[in-house]
Formats: C-alpha cells, structure tokens, sequence
C-alpha cells in the first residue's frame, strides 16, 4: 500500500464519484473488497463483495436516485494498521427526486485494505448529517 493515506481515499473516493454521477453500477463496485461490509445512508447493512455492491448501487441509480449528483471529500485518512487505512470523507447528495429530494449531506467511515497489491474499500459506513437532512440543504 502507498504511503500517502490521504492520495489512496481520495482516489478510491473520486472513483465512487464518477460512477455515481454516470450511473454507473458496475463502476462504483470496483473499489470494494472481495468482503465487504457496507452500511447506508438507512443503516441498512449490506454484505458481499464488489459486484454485489455494484448491483445494489445500480438499483438506486435507476429508481430513487436517478439523475442525482455525489460530491465526496475526503477530510482525513490514517494508517490504523500496516496495510490497513481509516479515512473519513464528507458527501453532498443532490437528488432531483424521491426520498432524498433535494440536498443532503453525509459523513462516512471508510477502511481500506490492500488486496492482492491494489486497495479496496472493505468497510463502509454512511451517517446521514440530520441537522442538514434531505431538502434542508
């Protein structure tokens, strides 16, 4: 794994990004892990590897969150263990539609490990910002 914790979230985060914003199934499961653990936005928790996150994310793409745009920021990231980083990262969600109307923000949980010499996403966990909440943004 690189040395730089920061450079390694903020390449895996500007990947879910991209395949957010295109609609992009497939795309936005390649970061994750063979296992991975990912709970939403609902604290709905989500179990299997990549693909299977690409299929879930390509349900949302095409119903409730259809034409919306993600914004990540990566605003830390740390070595917890060797080949093992703990990155926080801020979301802005702007949905045109359904249950996320409007602007909303989000702050995840990432840890990220080497596998097989590329990092991946193994753990994720998305905490909706309630203060702002949908549509207060």
């Amino acid at each position: 794994m690189p040395n730089d914790p920061t450079a390694i979230a903020a390449e895996l985060f500007d990947r879910l990004e991209k395949a957010w914003n295109a609609g992009d199934g497939a795309a936005f499961g390649e970061p994750f892990a063979d296992v991975t653990d990912f709970v939403d936005i609902r604290g709905t928790h989500h179990h299997g590897d990549g693909a299977a996150m690409g299929r879930g994310h390509q349900r949302i793409f095409d119903t409730i969150y259809k034409g919306s745009i993600i914004r990540y920021e990566v605003t830390s990231a740390r070595v917890a263990a060797p080949g093992c980083l703990v990155a926080t990262v801020s979301a802005t969600l702007d949905s045109p539609s359904g249950p996320m109307l409007g602007i909303s923000r989000s702050h995840i949980t990432a840890l990220i490990v080497d596998q097989g010499g590329r990092s991946v996403i193994t753990t994720f966990q998305n905490t909706l910002v309630v203060a702002d909440g949908p549509g207060r943004g």
